[in-house]
């Protein structure tokens, strides 16, 4: 499949991803900027709430059931504006207008057309995928996800291997499966068409809304957000190859929104024409998307939202009457508290970060947040070099100094999470994320790219004063077309400097994970080569068994032929076990063949004992002698991938 064939499925992309939000927000009054930037989130939310809706009334997961649920939402907007009386927004604010379309536009391409240029480079061919642990999840969940028509996050936990519903945030999983389920198009080629316009859609407009709240929706500091969108190695690029942690990955590309948004609210950025109802409507129609694409990003956003609130309370009490004063110190200690105590509350089980106990290195995760270079990789010398200039800016004119706190919250939750030397201080801090320094990361180019920004927009501000000055002391006048040309000369030099050294290494690792070879780790071209020949071998229904860190488990989501683990290291269940463990005795046990006959495995995929995780094995004590006296008829084969029917048990 080629890219141009993949042009209907991004079509479709774009109007789930986008249509529902637009209408939201078209109602509620919202324009330009504004409207695209939360739009993104704004359908997201509409999608999950038809996903439970679906479950809860039993409706099968496909559009229409989008579209309803974006009907009755519209129309409760629609009815709360009317009941509000307007005062979801201000007649008129002074410097509150909002940018041109043309404006949006030209900024918005700055920043989505090299990141698509990247992308599609990392990606390679639409169908290849991400040759990563977690995609064993990604793709399965995906094609349980259409077989079942049930989308809920309720029931997504093991991929229905046990009978009860067990609770995995299904955001990201409900917006590919439903791009899949309308285009038509196979599952690998729905993730990339999906992650492209998530990358070059929500992010990039998010971006620009974050930087904006701060600097107007002025041509040149918009200029400056877009080409950072691309600058940092540690998003977009790492979430697109590590783990892959496609879930936290939408849940990033839309915590800019949601900043941007507590900006508003707070009233610690630029005039805005949206009053405090509406930006906590505009919250609220956020959050369920930003908690059901990942949990952790909501306590995330609760952090980084931290020295905004503090900057708040601290501008009131210091301006304010004796009410304010007490109202400021009331509502910072209550938002410090309530944030305290979900900190403590909602994080995963101790033993979930048990793989990230040794490692960690806190006096290099120290320079890595001062250089933007996190995971060893080189300085990013555009955000870095920006980064100080903004830095010595807000010091300097004393305003704005709270975007200095954004980025150190960020980089104590980055250095803590390295700290394996404090291990119950780290579990305490970066828990959430269960010590995940590599998630934690993707929160630095968020927090850090107001300051930045910041920078950007000081220095091209004095760039212009200098020539203004020279042709002032020339006695000559500007031209008319000067100011847009070298704008966009500055631009594209821009554009060339930002990707160097670390994001320039972060999409070469990311290229790497998304090929097809002889050696790739989760899918070989041969295995991959063998599972495309299944459906002329193995009928629907019947169950196939295989090491799922082999790879083999991604049959069901190729072929639609269910496996007995599609997910997770190990079968949930006794019978699954048994099976897995002692398959290759069944022709001395009956009760091997009493679990065959339980789960309907009639077919076993052999791919060897090489694992997933590069350099490692992964051994299923059961499927290693599959032999023809143990039961076993060799079917199909390719190189060293073979697929085996179970003869053994009658």
């Amino acid at each position: 499949m080629t890219w141009v064939e993949t042009i209907p499925a991004f079509v479709v992309a774009l109007v789930l991803i986008f249509g529902p939000g637009l209408i939201w927000g078209a109602v509620l009054g919202l324009r330009r900027l504004t409207l695209v930037a939360v739009a993104g989130p704004f359908s997201v939310t509409a999608i999950v709430v038809a996903a439970e809706l679906g479950n809860l009334t039993g409706l099968p997961w496909s559009w229409p059931l989008v579209l309803t649920v974006t009907v009755l939402v519209a129309a409760a907007l629609w009815l709360l504006r009317r009941l509000m009386r307007n005062r979801l927004h201000h007649a008129h604010v002074a410097g509150a207008s909002p940018a041109p379309w043309r404006t949006v536009l030209i900024t918005w391409a700055v920043s989505a057309l090299p990141l698509a240029a990247y992308i599609l480079w990392i990606i390679g061919a639409p169908e290849n995928i991400a040759q990563s642990h977690d995609n064993i999840f990604h793709l399965n969940a995906i094609r349980y996800i259409a077989d079942t028509s049930n989308a809920s996050s309720l029931e997504l936990g093991y991929l229905g291997a046990i009978d009860a519903g067990i609770f995995y945030p299904a955001g990201w999983h409900d917006v590919v499966s439903l791009v899949m389920i309308t285009s038509g198009v196979p599952v690998p080629v729905a993730i990339n068409v999906t992650n492209l316009v998530i990358i070059t859609g929500i992010w990039s407009t998010g971006c620009l809304f974050l930087v904006s709240r701060l600097t107007g929706e002025r041509m040149m500091p918009l200029l400056v957000a877009a080409v950072l969108s691309t600058a940092y190695s540690s998003f977009p690029y790492l979430l697109l190859e590590f783990g892959v942690v496609y879930p936290f990955m939408l849940s990033i590309a839309m915590l800019p929104v949601a900043l941007g948004l507590v900006i508003q609210l707070l009233r610690i950025g630029q005039p805005s024409s949206i009053s405090v109802e509406g930006n906590l409507v505009l919250l609220a129609g956020l959050m369920p998307g930003l908690a059901l694409a990942h949990p952790a990003t909501v306590m995330g956003l609760l952090a980084l939202a931290t020295p905004m609130v503090i900057a708040a309370a601290y501008g009131l009490y210091r301006g304010g009457t004796r009410r304010d004063k007490r109202n400021a110190a009331l509502g910072a200690v209550a938002y410090l508290v309530v944030a305290g105590f979900l900190w403590g509350l909602l994080r995963p089980a101790r033993s979930s970060s048990a793989n990230w106990d040794d490692l960690g290195n806190v006096l290099r995760a120290l320079y890595e947040v001062v250089f933007h270079a996190p995971l060893d990789r080189p300085m990013a010398v555009l955000a870095t070099a920006l980064t100080i200039v903004g830095g010595a800016v807000v010091l300097n004119v004393r305003r704005d100094r709270w975007t200095i706190g954004v980025y150190l919250v960020a980089a104590v939750l980055f250095v803590v999470g390295n700290w394996k030397e404090a291990p119950e201080f780290r579990w305490l801090v970066s828990g959430i994320w269960y010590n995940d320094f590599f998630r934690i990361s993707a929160m630095l180019p968020v927090a850090g790219i107001l300051i930045a920004a910041l920078g950007g927009v000081a220095l091209a501000g004095t760039a212009r004063s200098f020539f203004r000055a020279w042709l002032a002391r020339r006695d000559k006048k500007q031209p008319p077309w000067l100011r847009p040309v070298a704008a966009a000369v500055l631009t594209v030099v821009a554009l060339a400097v930002a990707p160097l050294f670390a994001a320039q290494r972060g999409i070469e690792d990311a290229k790497f994970k998304y090929r097809f070879t002889d050696s790739s780790y989760l899918l070989t071209t041969d295995e991959l080569a063998l599972i495309k020949r299944i459906p002329e071998h193995v009928p629907p229904g019947a169950v196939i068994a295989g090491n799922p860190m082999t790879g083999a488990s991604l049959s069901y989501s190729y072929t639609d032929r269910p496996t007995l683990v599609p997910s997770g290291q190990s079968s949930p269940t006794t019978e699954g076990q048994l099976i897995m463990g002692r398959l290759d005795e069944m022709t001395g046990d009956p009760a091997i063949c009493e679990a065959v006959r339980d789960q309907s495995v009639r077919y076993v995929l052999d791919f060897g004992n090489s694992s997933v995780h590069p350099g490692e094995t992964s051994v299923a004590a059961g499927l290693q002698d599959l032999t023809e006296a143990n039961g076993f008829k060799l079917i199909d084969s390719q190189g060293r991938a073979a697929l085996y029917q179970v003869v053994g048990c009658g």
